[in-house]
């Protein structure tokens, strides 16, 4: 949260996760869903025209869910509760498929670029997020559930250093070249301005913060390991110490 601008303490953040706890899974599983709906385009099963269809509707789920996303939090929360900066991440995160959605699919709806790049988006948003939400739950104060913590937590970050730094990287190139090729010149300067800057939120905020939180549950790891076997932890649950 501190990578967003959100400085809480504990109890704030315990507060602030038993006021938004079906937030997180119902996220997971919207994303699930558009990512689902790709999965015949980038496999390219049956009719083209069917699977692109799929995969424009796994766009347009993703916009319905952002565009809600940020009418609710302009209207439901105070500038105390999301700062500036966390307002201005939040606008980043949307800016890519609430700007392109719509024109991508009228005019690319069959490129297989795109729904490569819905998929990765959406697929590894569902997986990180779940798993996010599931660890909240251990007591990483116990050896066992620490171990499952940072399994866990190695998966989602090579997920998301898969699909948002390595095939991102690529996927943004080819629609460039894409556009270049197609002497669309609106969309190469518009969209690769979005493409650029949701970069940022890729590499910036999500990479750097979660590979922070696996340093410092690596460490606790460790420390955990140099403990007697008979030594007894007391002490708090995960959903504190990921703030």
């Amino acid at each position: 949260m501190e990578e967003a601008g959100i400085k809480c303490s504990k109890e704030e953040y315990l507060q602030w996760f038993m006021r938004n706890w079906v937030g997180g899974p119902l996220v997971a599983l919207q994303h699930l869903v558009g990512g689902a709906l790709c999965i015949p385009a980038v496999l390219k099963m049956g009719d083209p025209r069917v699977y692109s269809s799929l995969a424009c509707l796994g766009i347009m789920n993703e916009m319905g869910f952002e565009i809600q996303d940020v009418i609710k939090t302009l209207y439901f929360f105070t500038p105390a509760e999301v700062p500036g900066f966390a307002l201005f991440l939040i606008f980043i995160h949307h800016s890519l498929t609430t700007c392109l959605g719509l024109p991508t699919i009228l005019c690319y709806r069959n490129l297989s670029t795109l729904h490569w790049l819905c998929f990765d988006l959406q697929g590894a948003a569902a997986v990180s997020t779940f798993i996010y939400e599931y660890t909240k739950i251990l007591d990483v104060t116990k050896r066992g559930e620490l171990k499952q913590f940072l399994i866990l937590s190695w998966i989602s970050f090579l997920v998301m250093l898969i699909t948002r730094f390595f095939h991102w990287v690529y996927l943004v190139g080819e629609f460039i070249f894409v556009w270049y090729n197609d002497k669309a010149w609106a969309f190469l300067v518009v969209g690769t301005f979005f493409l650029l800057i949701f970069s940022y939120f890729n590499f910036a905020i999500v990479l750097k913060s979660m590979y922070g939180r696996l340093q410092k549950f690596m460490k606790m790891s460790a420390e955990h390991d140099s403990l007697p076997s008979n030594f007894v932890a007391t002490g708090t649950i995960s959903i504190f110490v990921a703030v």
